[in-house]
């Protein structure tokens, strides 16, 4: 992976972060110098569902895939491309990952673990108010897909109990698919 001046392409991307709004160049600068810059080759996984976390990372180059594993298949939660991060739940709680991550083309991610977060208390304030308001954007989208698929599934199920409709009597016939009489022809 062709990597020109790493700390150059990190510094330009991370100023462009949502993560990082509000922070000032030298928080921010203070910030990149305890991260580690983390490669990624094709296919490598950055964590797995159900590891125990204690960093995030911010993509600075390529593209990665979120996923989950359910009923033996792999389920795609999300992509994340260069300015976007992943991970950060570790930071806020102490849970094992919820999702996997692997590398969908070579890749570079800046690795941020709770000390370097956490060490620089004013910095830390600003990028959990920042996480607080994206995770609810989060929560508010996954609101809105959990509403569109159980209306869907509300009305598939409304059609399937809805009473058979039932055909008045035809006079001197049978009634047919067409609701019409069928005629029945001898010859």
């Amino acid at each position: 992976m062709h990597l020109p001046n790493l700390d150059v392409l990190c510094l330009r991307v991370a100023s462009g972060v949502e993560l990082f709004r509000q922070l000032g160049r030298e928080d921010l600068s203070l910030l990149l110098r305890s991260a580690t810059k983390s490669v990624f080759a094709v296919g490598e996984v950055v964590y797995e569902e159900s590891a125990e976390g204690h960093s995030m990372y911010v993509a600075i180059q390529g593209q990665f895939e979120v996923y989950r594993a359910h009923e033996g298949r792999r389920v795609r939660l999300g992509l994340i491309g260069p300015g976007e991060h992943f991970g950060e739940i570790a930071l806020i709680v102490n849970r094992t990952r919820s999702a996997s991550v692997c590398a969908l083309t070579e890749g570079l991610a800046l690795r941020l673990t709770k000390e370097s977060v956490f060490g620089h208390p004013q910095i830390a304030a600003q990028l959990l108010r920042n996480m607080a308001r994206m995770l609810a954007v989060r929560l508010t989208d996954a609101d809105d897909e959990i509403i569109l698929h159980r209306s869907k599934a509300q009305q598939a199920a409304e059609v399937v109990e809805a009473p058979a409709e039932q055909a008045p009597p035809a006079r001197n016939g049978v009634w047919g698919p067409r609701r019409g009489p069928v005629r029945r022809f001898a010859g």
